[in-house]
């Protein structure tokens, strides 16, 4: 958000109280620095502990320019004790840089203890509001294997998401031309490499159509481990992903 409609927002004021037995609640739009951020932190009273996994995440967004100022923002009771935000706050320090946020004041302390309480959004939930289309957990154990191939390991919730959408389509044909095939970690792990490697839906068919043998054969090179133990094992995934790897492209050339 830039220029006249970042002024407006920042100038934008709400108050909401139908009548004088309800709280006095005020919301604003602000650009929160890291020394704001500080100084907030510094009432950060009775919270629960800091997720310092989501805090990365949040940081790494920001730092790539691409926090977009919503309406969940900073909730603070009317002493400035911070309700819920502490991650976002946190993040901005971490980043280093300023980001626009909503900031709502004189909400009752006690409040604290009914929000929060929500279902995060999954890799798949963020996946599908790009493509707009239901995902199945077997394209994000897909797009785990293709976040490997590329020397990730441990994606975030939004390169998982990102993967998911961006290999929405290849997934879709390989799965299809399994269909019956039981999904286990060295299919999966086989399925991602398809999708990682194919250029277009007939190769993509084509090479689905030996994923059972492909899976036997990676089994085989794993041993005496599986694809099951070396499934999230940071390098042990690694190394697993690559040998499926190497026997797709061998049947490629």
């Amino acid at each position: 958000m830039k220029g006249k409609a970042l002024r407006r927002a920042i100038q934008t004021t709400d108050v909401v109280r139908i009548n004088s037995s309800l709280p006095l609640i005020t919301d604003t739009t602000e650009i929160i620095t890291p020394q704001l951020a500080e100084e907030m932190l510094k009432k950060n009273r009775s919270n629960r502990p800091v997720n310092w996994k989501k805090v990365e995440e949040y940081a790494t967004i920001m730092q790539e320019g691409q926090w977009e100022l919503h309406a969940q923002g900073i909730i603070l009771d009317p002493g400035g004790n911070i309700i819920t935000g502490q991650t976002r706050l946190w993040a901005v320090i971490y980043s280093g840089v300023q980001v626009p946020m909503r900031i709502s004041r004189g909400n009752p302390a006690k409040v604290a203890k009914l929000i929060d309480r929500g279902r995060p959004q999954s890799a798949r939930d963020l996946a599908s509001r790009d493509t707009e289309k239901k995902h199945s957990p077997i394209e994000s154990t897909i797009a785990r294997v293709i976040c490997a191939l590329n020397g990730n390991v441990k994606p975030s919730v939004d390169e998982l998401g990102e993967k998911i959408a961006e290999n929405s389509g290849l997934a879709t044909v390989v799965l299809e031309e399994t269909r019956g095939t039981k999904k286990t970690r060295a299919v999966a792990m086989i399925l991602g490499v398809i999708c990682f490697l194919s250029r277009g839906t007939e190769p993509a068919k084509a090479l689905a159509r030996k994923t059972p043998l492909f899976a036997e054969q990676l089994e085989a090179v794993l041993l005496p481990h599986t694809a099951e133990k070396c499934w999230g094992k940071g390098a042990a995934f690694g190394l697993a992903v690559n040998h499926a790897r190497q026997i797709v492209e061998k049947q490629q050339h």
